[in-house]
C-alpha cells in the first residue's frame, strides 16, 4: 500500500511537471490560455492531443522529437516532469504518515496538498530561473502567500511540521504576531519594489527591528522562536537581510530580486534554525557547480551566468526532506555552533 501511494504520487507529480512546463513558457511569453488552452508545438503551432501529453512516455516515444514537424523538443520537458514526479514523492516519504491519508486524516491530507503545492511553487522557480535567469514575480508573490498562510495554521493544527506548533496560544499572541509579521513582510515588500533610494531601505530595517525590539518589551512572556509564525518571519528577515547586503555590495550583480522573494518563502516555511542549514547547504552546493562551471568554460568567450533560484531550491528541499538528520549531523559534528 506504502508503495502504491508513492507511485501515486509520482505519477501525480509528472502530470504536473507536464503543466508547469505549460505554466512556465505561458508565463514567459504571456500567451493566454495558461490553465485552459490548448498545449501545441512551438515549432510547428500543431495542437497536441491528449494521449500525445503522456508525462515522460510521450517524449520517449517520438525519441525526443515533434510527431509532426519533426524538430527536436527540448529535454527540459522530461527533465521537469521527473523532477517533480520525485519531489511529490518526497513529500509523501518524509513529510507525510501515509497511513494516515489512507485512514482519510482530513489534517494529514491538507498536510500533503500544502506541501505539495509549496514543491509546486518551488519547481515551478527554479525551472523558470533555469530557462530565463529570472524569476516570476507573480509566482513568487503566490508562493510567499501560501507559505504565510501555513505557518498561520499552525496556530490551530500542525501544517507545517516544521516549524513550532502554535496550538493553545492565547487569541492575543495569536493577533499581535500576526499584527507583527504583516507589517514585517510589507516593509520588505516595499524594499523589493526598488522605488526608494538605499538610505530609505535601510531606515525600514532599522524600523522593523525596533519594531520587534518594541514588541519582545511589550510581550515578553512570547518566546518568538517558539511561535510558529514569528519564527517563520524572522527566518525569511535575516535571509532578507543577507541577500538584501550581497546586492547592495555587488551594485545588484551577486543576487537579483526574484532571490530576495525566494529568501523570503524560504525563510517563512523553515524558521530561523533550519533556513540557515537551507542557506549553507544552497552555498555549498552552488560553489561546487560554479566551480566545476567556471572550469569547463575556461576557454570560452562566453559570460558565465549562473542562475541561483535552482541551488535555493536544492538547498530547500534537501533541508526540508532532511530536517532532523542534518541538525543530528550538525549536533554531532559541530557541537560548538
Amino acid at each position: 500500500m506504502q508503495n502504491l501511494f508513492y507511485l501515486f504520487l509520482f505519477t501525480f507529480g509528472a502530470i504536473f511537471g507536464s503543466f508547469a512546463s505549460v505554466l512556465i513558457y505561458r508565463l514567459k511569453s504571456g500567451e493566454k490560455g495558461i490553465f485552459f488552452g490548448r498545449s501545441h508545438c512551438k515549432d510547428c503551432q500543431k495542437e497536441l492531443r491528449a494521449f500525445e501529453l503522456i508525462p515522460i512516455v510521450s517524449w520517449l516515444k517520438n525519441f525526443g522529437k515533434c510527431k509532426y514537424c519533426k524538430k527536436d523538443v527540448s529535454a527540459i520537458y522530461p527533465i521537469l516532469e521527473i523532477s517533480t514526479g520525485l519531489v511529490f514523492t518526497g513529500v509523501g516519504a518524509f513529510l507525510i504518515n501515509f497511513e494516515n491519508i489512507f485512514a482519510f486524516d482530513y489534517l494529514e491530507i491538507a498536510k500533503l496538498f500544502f506541501w505539495l503545492t509549496i514543491s509546486f511553487v518551488t519547481i515551478i522557480y527554479i525551472f523558470y530561473d533555469i530557462l530565463f535567469t529570472e524569476i516570476h514575480e507573480g509566482i513568487m508573490i503566490f508562493g510567499i502567500g501560501i507559505a504565510f498562510f501555513g505557518i498561520f495554521l499552525n496556530y490551530f493544527f500542525e501544517i507545517n511540521n516544521i516549524l513550532p506548533s502554535g496550538i493553545g496560544s492565547q487569541n492575543i499572541e495569536i493577533i499581535s504576531s500576526l499584527i507583527l509579521g504583516i507589517t514585517i513582510l510589507g516593509g520588505l515588500y516595499v524594499i523589493m519594489l526598488k522605488e526608494l533610494k538605499e538610505i530609505y531601505d535601510l531606515l525600514i530595517l532599522i524600523l522593523i527591528g525596533v519594531s520587534i525590539f518594541v514588541f519582545k518589551n511589550i510581550f515578553p512572556e512570547i518566546n518568538i522562536l517558539e511561535n510558529p509564525v514569528l519564527n517563520g518571519v524572522i527566518g525569511a528577515l535575516w535571509i532578507f537581510i543577507f541577500f538584501f547586503l550581497q546586492i547592495v555590495l555587488s551594485g545588484g550583480k551577486a543576487l537579483g530580486g526574484g532571490d530576495l522573494r525566494i529568501g523570503i518563502m524560504i525563510g517563512l516555511l523553515l524558521g530561523v534554525k533550519f533556513s540557515i542549514i537551507s542557506i549553507v547547504l544552497t552555498y555549498f552546493i552552488g560553489s561546487l557547480i560554479g566551480i566545476f562551471i567556471l572550469i569547463k568554460n575556461y576557454n570560452s568567450e562566453k559570460q558565465n551566468i549562473v542562475p541561483f533560484g535552482p541551488f535555493l531550491g536544492v538547498g530547500f528541499f534537501l533541508t526540508l526532506f532532511f530536517s532532523q538528520s542534518l541538525l543530528l549531523f550538525i549536533r554531532n559534528y559541530f557541537s560548538f555552533m
